[in-house]
């Protein structure tokens, strides 16, 4: 795909997702890309969101002016399929959550690995937590991933959730929600239902 401004058809192509669904989920091309809300769990627009890069690493960052509140990425929608599904997946970014509301999976997205405190109490409305474990990246985690989850598991028993919270590794060589889909979409819902389960089976909770 040859550089160019992003838009929002650039972004579903890349990602394999129709162009309708990102525009669902609040993605609209601007000037300088593609811009989007991060919504607060009762509806209330967070800080507005730019992405200008293809992928999310060196690629999204806040729109420039907005000081609105820092809040973790969901949708009404979203919540209602964690509820109905029993557990929440916590990814980093707003891509593996496009990929995840897509298929009516459920996920809530951290905006950026140094604000794992943008997660609420709103956004665990359920009985079991996963947290997606990606490859080790210095420019997403400059402290490193596993400091980063460590966080991240930390902020949740802060916020009283008592289940369990799992680590959630996606099989070799797969870092994420997105490049598993990319790798096979016909088997994604089923890929993700194998990682779930055997985190489960696992047996041992995140530290």
């Amino acid at each position: 795909m040859t550089e160019g401004r992003v838009t929002v058809a650039r972004l579903a192509e890349a990602k394999g997702l129709p162009v309708e669904a990102l525009h669902r989920f609040g993605l609209r091309d601007a000037d300088e890309g593609v811009r989007f809300a991060y919504t607060a769990p009762d509806g209330t627009a967070g800080r507005t969101r730019l992405r200008t890069g293809m992928r999310g690493a060196g690629g999204s960052a806040w729109a420039a002016g907005d000081d609105r509140a820092v809040v973790a990425y969901s949708t009404a929608r979203a919540l209602a399929d964690a509820r109905a599904a029993g557990y929440q997946i916590v990814v980093e970014g707003e891509s593996d959550c496009w990929t995840a509301w897509h298929h009516r999976l459920p996920a809530v997205g951290i905006p950026g690995s140094a604000h794992w405190d943008a997660l609420a109490p709103e956004h665990l409305p359920v009985s079991e937590v996963f947290v997606q474990v990606e490859a080790d990246n210095a420019q997403t985690y400059p402290d490193g991933v596993a400091g980063y989850v460590a966080a991240v598991v930390g902020r949740i028993r802060d916020l009283g959730f008592t289940g369990p919270v799992r680590e959630l590794d996606l099989g070799e060589g797969v870092s994420d929600l997105s490049e598993l889909y990319g790798g096979d979409p016909a088997g994604f819902t089923g890929a993700v239902a194998e990682a779930l389960d055997r985190s489960r089976r696992g047996g041992e909770e995140a530290p």
